[in-house]
């Protein structure tokens, strides 16, 4: 319970408790209830046992005449069945905590002033990203390509009224500078996500890239006086290191290391990315604004959205393959949650201590076979291919499945081979805690699962999986059918091959 001394002339820092017993009292100069003086006029220390009171001064937002009858059920579980308190909170805590809540009340409005733009043709990655922003408390730009997915991006966040106030998704060309000139006025932080897929698999996806990072650039410029502060860019693992590249002593590629064996003809894509991330930083001191390049490795997890990435149309496959052919390829890849790559994004732009770095936001190197193992740990009912198939065989097979869309001596090269990252910029310097991976493909899988559920629910007409995982559109699953078919001939070569030995 509280009191308030009214003119006393105790100062501040002898925020002390009173008896009860004992106290002489005075009507209140303020309205009713009394103050608790000695005989003397002046406030009594404790004594054992009295009942007491926690003393506040004029001024306080706290009730003049409190009871126990004003106190809150929290507090009311703080007494003793005999009405003793078991805790008493010091009047400073109080005014601690009041002031800790007062500050965040400050931090979260602040934060409503804030614009911050997300480029997010990449839409499986920017949606995560915009709602980790969105629960943060910031306002958010964010650019589309097109109007079906503006709309089904507002139906994903209209439902909160709150979110969808501080939303605003626009049409853009991220390769015209003169069209995010607009959208960039008034924005603090930019977060570009990187091209969307379609651009990946373009023709010249070099070109597309240093497109999109110049018209970014540019378009900072052509917003006149800028309010741009930072940029965080979405770069790639892939420009740390090239599979073919040995170790280095540590046996951890980290972000001094780049990946200079790359190039436009042999690895497009890579290379593209690589060369928009350096593209970024040349531009970057011209335009004198600061810099972050965030390099996930790659990137599963739920999808808010109905894009997902490459790497989950294959978990797709992987997790619908026959039980009759149990062996995949010995490839290891470094794997990341969506979710810790979103949330790196949103610290990268908040802590000022990683102004221009790069910064590798990877978790863990698997195998396939590896992955297919915790598959099948996850969900018994899976069949996915838990043996690693022959590097002779697989090398054969893919000559002749894969004859027109594989460098056989880059595969060769790769299998069996892991190349490691170091992730301890990311953990310290911006505080990531990575999702534990079988956390992260079991969230990955009830997903897909749920997914095939309502898919059947819906209609008997839709794509139906033996194992209940959702099938893909034959366009996103050209890739994973040519690994699924991969993996069946290799099985068959694998099984000749110790029929003849087990013969001889």
């Amino acid at each position: 319970m509280f009191r308030v001394f009214s003119g006393s002339c105790m100062s501040l820092e002898d925020m002390d408790t009173v008896l009860r017993s004992a106290l002489v009292e005075h009507p209140h100069v303020l309205g009713p209830g009394a103050d608790f003086f000695t005989e003397a006029g002046e406030p009594v220390r404790p004594q054992p046992g009295a009942q007491t009171f926690q003393k506040v001064f004029s001024g306080s937002a706290l009730d003049l005449n409190a009871t126990n009858a004003d106190l809150s059920d929290d507090e009311a579980s703080t007494m003793s069945p005999v009405g003793q308190p078991q805790r008493i909170m010091p009047p400073s805590s109080i005014l601690n905590q009041i002031s800790s809540e007062n500050e965040k009340e400050k931090a979260r409005a602040a934060k409503m002033k804030i614009h911050v733009l997300v480029i997010g043709e990449s839409g499986y990655l920017a949606s995560h990203v915009v709602t980790k922003l969105l629960e943060a408390g910031y306002s958010v730009r964010m650019t589309v390509p097109d109007a079906a997915r503006h709309q089904k991006l507002m139906d994903l966040y209209s439902a909160n009224r709150d979110i969808a106030q501080r939303l605003a998704i626009v049409l853009a060309d991220v390769t015209n500078s003169n069209s995010l000139r607009d959208i960039i006025r008034g924005c603090r932080y930019i977060i570009h996500c990187g091209c969307s897929s379609a651009t990946s698999q373009a023709k010249d996806p070099v070109g597309l890239y240093t497109k999109a990072v110049r018209a970014l650039f540019d378009g900072i410029r052509l917003s006149g006086k800028s309010t741009v502060k930072r940029v965080v860019l979405t770069g790639a693992a892939s420009s740390v290191v090239h599979i073919t590249e040995p170790d280095p002593p540590s046996g951890l590629f980290d972000e001094n290391n780049w990946n200079g064996i790359a190039t436009a003809e042999a690895d497009p894509l890579p290379f593209a990315k690589l060369v928009f991330e350096r593209e970024a930083w040349r531009l970057r001191k011209m335009m004198g604004v600061e810099l972050v390049v965030l390099l996930p490795s790659i990137s599963i997890g739920p999808s808010l959205t109905d894009e997902t990435s490459e790497a989950m149309v294959t978990i797709e496959g992987l997790a619908n393959s026959s039980k009759l052919f149990p062996f995949c390829p010995n490839l290891s890849w470094n794997f990341v949650d969506v979710r810790d790559v979103a949330e790196a994004h949103v610290r990268a732009m908040e802590v000022a201590e990683v102004r221009d770095q790069r910064i590798i936001i990877s978790n863990e190197c698997v195998s396939l076979p590896e992955l297919c193992r915790m598959m099948k740990e996850l969900y018994p009912q899976l069949t996915p291919p838990t043996h690693t198939a022959w590097t002779v065989v697989t090398l054969a097979i893919a000559s002749v499945v894969l004859w027109n869309s594989v460098n056989l001596r880059f595969l060769w090269r790769s299998l069996g081979v892991r190349k490691r990252l170091d992730n301890r910029r990311a953990k310290e310097g911006l505080g990531i805690a990575f999702t534990p991976m079988r956390q992260t493909l079991g969230d990955c899988l009830e997903q897909m699962t749920r997914t095939a559920q309502a898919q059947q629910t819906a209609t008997a007409k839709a794509p139906k999986s033996g194992n209940g995982i959702a099938a893909s559109s034959p366009a996103r699953l050209t890739r994973t059918k040519a690994l699924v078919s991969l993996i069946t001939v290799a099985a068959i070569g694998a099984g000749v091959v110790r029929y003849v030995k087990r013969q001889r």
